[in-house]
């Protein structure tokens, strides 16, 4: 079975994050189908109708991707009505703002009494895709889950965010009022990190899976300084693999450069190598390139780690960012010191 996600073009950002949140809870790119994206579009040579009429036999789970954008293309209200013929299965689901009281959906294909969902509604969207494990392979990792979740909402919060100012253009302050304007940064209270990690802890320390157990190392302060720094590493770069070995100096070389960028002193750059052998020992990476002689010269890390390592919990990069504040400051060369000035 596939899901076809019908919508209107006008819509595809909220297509396309709605798509990223179903690949990301274990539904293969085969078994989508939302034309927006060519990745997922419908094989070469057909057009929709016809495709929709090849999937009779199939009958495919058919999410309706409701707006007032789709009610006003009459190639929506086509594609729905041929849709709705050949259908298994399928959900309502609403973009932000969408008058569930407008005329046009009163009249559709669709009845307006079954019960659809906000998008951007996370107890029903939890909900949705526990009806989802009836038909596909969905995760049964519950941190996994809800990082998705959390990531996708963060999404639609943007783009609700950047289409509302797109309708009203932001108005800047005059002269005058600027100079009232006051800039205020963020502040990271470390009593709220510890609630919400407190919060995180909960929820995996019944999982025997080994992300949960990546998660809650971090969380418990069992890793050493230079571990939690690589990680920071491999998250802020997007990396999985790490160099070793002959090739080691190279990445060394590139953690002083980030480390150089960062303005942190060089602890994981001079540790790199007992960082390496630490996360190893926990299980978190695996030899992932040899030498012709069988000497390891890369590792990566394990799927279940790599596969979200640049998707953390918001309360595990909390955590992160307050512990680097700890570390002192890369100190600055003094320029009066060299010795190459002629005085």
């Amino acid at each position: 079975m596939k899901i076809f996600i019908s919508h209107s073009s006008a819509n595809k950002d909220y297509g396309n994050a709605l798509v990223e949140l179903l690949r990301g809870i274990g539904i293969t790119e085969d078994e989508i189908v939302f034309t927006s994206n060519t990745a997922y579009g419908i094989p070469i040579g057909q057009n929709i109708f016809n495709w929709l009429k090849s999937q009779i036999t199939e009958k495919p789970f058919v999410i309706y991707l409701l707006s007032k954008e789709y009610y006003s293309s009459i190639a929506c209200l086509n594609e729905m009505g041929a849709a709705w013929i050949i259908e298994n299965e399928h959900a309502m689901l609403f973009i932000p703002n969408f008058d569930l009281s407008s005329k046009e959906f009163r009249e559709g294909a669709i009845d307006p009494r079954e019960i659809g969902f906000y998008i951007n509604d996370e107890e029903r969207l939890l909900s949705f895709i526990q009806h989802l494990e009836a038909y596909f392979n969905i995760s049964k990792k519950s941190v996994i889950i809800n990082q998705k979740v959390k990531k996708y909402l963060s999404e639609i919060e943007s783009i609700v965010s950047e289409s509302s100012n797109a309708t009203n253009p932001l108005k800047l302050p005059t002269t005058d009022k600027l100079k009232e304007v006051q800039v205020k940064t963020p502040v990271i209270n470390e009593n709220n990190i510890e609630k919400t990690t407190n919060g995180l802890k909960k929820e995996i320390e019944n999982n025997d899976d080994l992300y949960s157990k990546f998660l809650n190392d971090i969380l418990s302060g069992k890793l050493k300084d230079e571990e939690l720094i690589l990680i920071h590493y491999l998250n802020d770069t997007g990396r999985g693999k790490l160099m070793i070995g002959w090739q080691e100096h190279i990445e060394v070389s590139n953690i002083k450069d980030w480390e150089d960028i960062k303005e942190i002193d060089n602890i994981l750059s001079n540790k790199y190598e007992s960082a390496v052998r630490k996360i190893g020992l926990r299980g978190f990476t695996e030899v992932s390139a040899v030498t012709s002689g069988g000497n390891a010269k890369e590792v990566k890390l394990k799927a279940e780690i790599e596969s979200n390592i640049i998707d953390l919990p918001k309360e595990i990069l909390d955590f992160i960012t307050s512990y680097l504040k700890k570390i002192p400051a890369k100190p600055k060369k003094n320029l009066w010191e060299d010795e190459g000035l002629p005085f």
